[in-house]
Parts: structure tokens; sequence; C-alpha cells
């Protein structure tokens, strides 16, 4: 009973990646894959004392796709890449300009990409000039700190769509918070700053208004309902119940992952791939795990993501990869060659 809530409308894939083509799946190829995933489950009566415990343990899903721990391919990524790396730190330390600032004058940029990747249509120009106005007519702060206080109109900001214009003026909010608020703390981010993070990303959207239909509060906490990876019948998120445990031994995993000796950009696309993978969020988790990832990559001294020579099927399948089959590599070598690239044209 509990599988069928986890079979999502399906939709068409049609990139490849190697050998692995990502396709059409059908409910029963569906249903298989989370029959395997979840059988340790199937012992146990559901609803039962026993089954209760499992599922809100996380563990059956977690010890099928073991997602926080690191694999033998991400050492070998390092050592063979280790030129790389060591051309990307030296880059950043004879940049002439801080990480912080980088995303400051990023900020648009990493918002339209961000965006884009989900479908939305506003271009380059016009998000900049709905950073000109935010920035210029407005108290950012005021807004940070109030969050019921009313965000400007997407009519007063842009003719173009209102939900697509909501979608761009609260990540440009959002990246304002990462490099002027939570930058500045002396501790990682935790639970209440990912969630307010998601707040400010989803506030005015459908989702914020159906939560007042429904009854269920789903912008700023965990998600209640079961979400499907479209197209993906290898990827399989967690169902509601895991989400809290998973999301403690996410942050777990970030922390312990200083002591791994890895790269701080393989460490970062780990946590992005990770964090995407629990879904702890019913919409918006592609935004808010981007986000996470560049205060991650600002703090070590490194400017956030923003693809150069960018398509949005390359980068789901380099997340998918890394979630379902358990290989980062395509995901590790478009993040260090962006940021080579991003370092680089800060040199002059």
């Amino acid at each position: 009973m509990l599988l069928k809530t986890l079979i999502s409308p399906l939709i068409s894939s049609t990139f490849h990646h190697k050998s692995l083509h990502f396709r059409l799946f059908s409910s029963t190829e569906r249903i298989k894959v989370l029959r395997k995933v979840y059988s340790p489950l199937m012992v146990h009566k559901e609803g039962s004392q026993e089954w209760t415990k499992l599922i809100k343990s996380g563990k059956v899903w977690e010890n099928y796709f073991h997602p926080f721990e690191w694999r033998a391919q991400d050492y070998d990524f390092q050592a063979k890449h280790i030129d790389f790396l060591k051309a990307i730190d030296d880059l950043k330390v004879s940049s002439k300009i801080s990480s912080v600032d980088i995303l400051r004058k990023l900020t648009v940029s990493f918002t339209e990409q961000s965006c884009a990747i989900e479908g939305n249509t506003l271009g380059l120009e016009e998000t900049q000039k709905v950073w000109n106005l935010l920035k210029n007519r407005f108290n950012l702060d005021d807004f940070l700190k109030n969050q019921k206080m009313p965000l400007p109109a997407p009519s007063f900001l842009s003719v173009k769509p209102e939900n697509e214009v909501i979608e761009i003026r609260n990540h440009l909010l959002a990246t304002y918070f990462l490099y002027n608020t939570l930058y500045e703390l002396e501790r990682e981010i935790d639970f209440e700053d990912i969630k307010k993070i998601h707040r400010i990303l989803l506030k005015d959207t459908r989702i914020e208004r159906t939560e007042l239909k429904e009854g269920y509060k789903h912008v700023g906490e965990f998600r209640k309902l079961e979400v499907g990876a479209y197209g993906f019948v290898n990827t399989v998120y967690p169902f509601s119940m895991e989400v809290p445990a998973l999301m403690e031994r996410f942050i777990q995993f970030r922390d312990e992952s200083k002591n791994s000796g890895l790269h701080p950009l393989i460490i970062a696309s780990r946590i992005l791939s990770t964090f995407l993978h629990v879904h702890p969020f019913i919409d918006g988790n592609g935004r808010v795990g981007r986000s996470i990832m560049a205060l991650y990559l600002i703090r070590h001294g490194y400017p956030p993501v923003v693809y150069r020579s960018f398509t949005r099927n390359e980068y789901i399948s380099t997340i998918f990869l890394a979630q379902a089959e358990k290989d980062s590599i395509p995901l590790y070598s478009l993040v260090t060659k962006t940021i080579f690239d991003i370092l680089t044209s800060y040199q002059v």
C-alpha cells in the first residue's frame, strides 16, 4: 500500500551517459525497484511498532543507497586530478577578489541559472532588472528580519509571468541572505537556517498558497508527502517518515567530511547530490541545495558554481548518476572545471 504512494507521474527523458540511457519507465518497473529498496521493511506488518521504528530510522533507504559514505572512486578522482585541483587552489590564492565578493557579483547569474534549471524563462537581462529594483528601492534586510512583511509585487518588478518573477525575486533575496547573513555566522548552518532559505525561496509561490488550502505546512518544513523522481526509475527519494532522521545524518555527513581528506570541491559536490537525494522538501530542493553548496564553497574560499557552457540535461544527468548509480565522477568533473573557469576569469 505504502509503495504505491511513491509512484509518480512519468515523463520521458532522452539523454544518454555512456551506455546508460535514462528513459520512460512503467509503474511495474518503479514498483520492482521500490520492492528491492524497501524489502527489509516488508518483513514487518505495515503500521506495527517494528515497521514504524524501522522506517522512521531512515536506515532502509540509507543502507540501500549509502549516500553518506565516501567511496574509492572519490579518492581515485582526487588522486588522478591532484594537479588540476592544485591549479585551482593556486588560482584561489592569487585571486584579487574574495569568494564572497564573487558571489555578490554573480548574484544575478547564479539566480538566473539556478531558476533556469527548474524551467524559469527569465534571462539575465530581465533578472538584472529585477535585482536593480530590489536593491535600489527596498531595504532587503527588513524583508529578511520580518518574513511576514509583503515583498514587492511581481507586477512592479517585471511584465514577465508572475510565477517566474516571484521565483527570481525570491532567489535573489535568498542569495543576498547567503552572503550578507549566513556567511557571517561563526558556525555551520543548521536545520533552521536551511528551512529559512526554503521559506525565502518559496514565499508567495503556488506551494505556499496550496498549504493554506490543504492544511499542510509545506514551506519551511520537511515534507509530509511522498515525491518521485520523474523519468529516473532507479532514483528513489525516501518516504517522508524517513526524512527527519536522514537530514540529521546529512548534517553529520557534512560536518564529518572535513576529516575525509578529500578536496572541498569534491565535498561540495557530494553535499549537493546527497541533499537532493534526501529531497527533504515538497518543492524547491534544487534551489535550496544549490544555495547550501554555494555557501559551503564561499566559506572555503571558492566561488559559487555558475556553469559557463551549460545544458540543463547535462546537469540533471550528473545528479541522478551520483544518486542512483553511485557515480559522482561526472559531477566532480563538471564542478571542478566550472570553478577553474570562474577563478581564471577573475585573475585579470
